[in-house]
């Protein structure tokens, strides 16, 4: 998640495989209030048929943007006033 002190908050999801987890994650954040949903690399996007079933809809009211570079995303968004928070599976 990505929070400017402004409130607004945007959604990045970087390298996410799952079109159910994605189409879940654009349902979450709609729900939730979020501004935006950014995917990036292997990221898959609507019109995904399995990513339509999941989000109910919630890709209609949710502005969302595909990028190819993450990093220079990211970049962009903390030179704009954004706190970067980060959430990642990993053994370690």
């Amino acid at each position: 998640m990505i929070e400017r002190k402004n409130e607004s908050k945007i959604v990045v999801l970087h390298n996410l495989r799952s079109t159910f987890n994605v189409g879940a994650i654009f349902r979450t954040a709609e729900a939730a209030g979020f501004d935006k949903i950014y995917l990036a690399g292997i990221t898959p996007s609507p019109p995904n048929p399995k990513i339509l079933k999941v989000a109910l809809g919630a890709e209609n009211y949710l502005k969302w943007g595909k990028v190819a570079r993450t990093d220079i995303l990211l970049k962009k968004l903390k030179k704009d006033g954004f706190q970067i928070l980060a959430l990642e599976q990993h053994p370690k």
